[in-house]
């Protein structure tokens, strides 16, 4: 990968996938290289950054918003960066994490060990679980998303381990499990006693999934908390295309709830075989696969009243510390730009680099790894997902946003076929609910 003073040609924001990682392999990883020179002659060196995405694999959905996120990053490093008085030059080595765990991890790995950069950065949990170990072994910082919190620290060891006891070099920020469980039986519960209270619930056998999975603290142990029946579908194979069994358990066991963690691929397999055996639940809440408006616009006219979590919307009172857009801002510009509907991954996405270029500024040494990782540490920054604070958080390392939950429900007017409406919003501030939850079958 070139480290020349030229800028590497990328491509526009709103181009493939395929021709955005155009370049040489680099660990199994599909690789980039973007340099972007200090505007002064006597330039105080470079910050090396690698960004690990999921940009292509089952999971690409999660890495939809890399493109547009790096025109902007482009804007932003033109010139270099400033910190502490002097001007750095920016290099960003971009690799695709294939949605593989063992592809993420050997990025990681290589940026660490052979590029030597100075700061990883992964809208990408899979590269957080499998490289994170690696980034503290290496003392590199690591900041990192879009994975349940609570199942990245279980994954990485427990809250001793993830924070190196107390000195943590990986950092994350989401929600937790929980969270995500409690926001479903609280949008359920207008509607509950209309219900058997019968929940079928089946997996995606994948790192995030076994959290939802987890008997103690996952959907098992809520639905169990909470007086519903557990219809279990079980675990599935990543490849798995075939879903006849879990429709045949859930429509025997008349479960008119329905839940899990999987892919929109895995859903629209799924469903359409539901419907072709009979099979019609009166509330069907999944968490992955209805996050997107992709994954809702391929189920045709079956997407409606269908509900998630929501993570980040336009509606939110944020701004970005990095360009000063609202939340509502930076969806229309996605949406002119991109020419499709907003996605959640959008705002976290764009947080995960206004953290950390909060971090290298604040270090006062963007070269000096301890000071970046002690900028870290401290951080409490408003950002257009919210207030992102390492300070306070449960562990070391980890920093909690809020979420809600809602519906996907079909417009009567406007450019799209479908919006995606706060049903649910708990105790948290930021969202305010927009609609009633309705069961399917008041919808159809």
């Amino acid at each position: 990968m070139t480290t020349s003073s030229r800028i590497v040609p990328a491509p526009d924001a709103g181009v493939s996938r395929r021709r955005l990682l155009t370049g040489a392999a680099a660990a199994g990883a599909s690789a980039i290289s973007l340099y972007f020179p200090a505007v002064r002659a006597a330039e105080a060196g470079t910050i090396r950054i690698g960004w690990i995405a999921a940009v292509s694999g089952p999971g690409a959905l999660f890495g939809e918003a890399v493109p547009f996120v790096k025109a902007q990053m482009e804007k932003i490093f033109a010139g270099g960066l400033e910190i502490g008085g002097k001007r750095y030059s920016v290099e960003i080595l971009l690799r695709d994490s294939q949605s593989s765990i063992n592809t993420a991890t050997q990025a990681v790995t290589e940026l660490i060990t052979r590029q030597k950069v100075d700061l990883i950065v992964a809208p990408e949990g899979l590269a957080a679980v499998g490289g994170g170990q690696m980034a503290t072994i290496n003392r590199t910082p690591m900041i990192s998303t879009l994975f349940p919190s609570d199942a990245m620290v279980a994954m990485r060891g427990g809250p001793q381990a993830y924070s190196n006891n107390g000195t943590p070099w990986a950092f994350h920020f989401l929600f937790e499990t929980p969270d995500i469980t409690a926001a479903y039986l609280g949008m359920w519960e207008p509607v509950r006693k209309r219900l058997n209270q019968k929940v079928g619930t089946f997996y995606v056998d994948q790192p995030a999934a076994r959290g939802f999975a987890d008997p103690e603290r996952g959907l098992p142990a809520a639905l169990k908390s909470g007086g519903y029946s557990n219809v279990e579908g079980g675990m599935f194979k990543i490849e798995t295309d075939d879903f006849s069994n879990q429709v045949s358990t859930f429509k025997s066991a008349d479960a008119q709830m329905l839940t899990g963690f999987m892919f929109a691929n895995h859903f629209a397999s799924f469903w359409r075989g539901a419907a072709q055996a009979g099979y019609r639940p009166e509330i069907v809440t999944i968490a992955g696969a209805f996050m997107f408006p992709g994954g809702i616009d391929a189920l045709g006219d079956r997407g409606d009243g269908l509900s998630t979590e929501i993570w980040w919307s336009p509606q939110l009172p944020y701004a970005s510390s990095l360009t000063g857009e609202s939340a509502k801002a930076l969806a229309a510009a996605w949406e002119d730009k991109q020419g499709a509907q907003w996605t959640p991954v959008l705002g976290y996405t764009h947080a995960l680099w206004e953290v950390a270029v909060n971090a290298l500024k604040t270090s006062g040494d963007p070269k000096n790894k301890e000071a970046v990782r002690a900028a870290f540490a401290k951080t409490k920054l408003d950002t257009v997902v919210g207030t992102v604070d390492f300070a306070s958080g449960p562990v070391q390392g980890i920093a909690k946003t809020p979420l809600v939950a809602g519906q996907w429900r079909r417009t009567k007017t406007g450019k799209y076929k479908y919006d995606l409406r706060v049903t649910y919003k708990g105790s948290t501030s930021g969202f305010e609910v927009q609609d009633e939850f309705k069961l399917l079958s008041e919808l159809s």
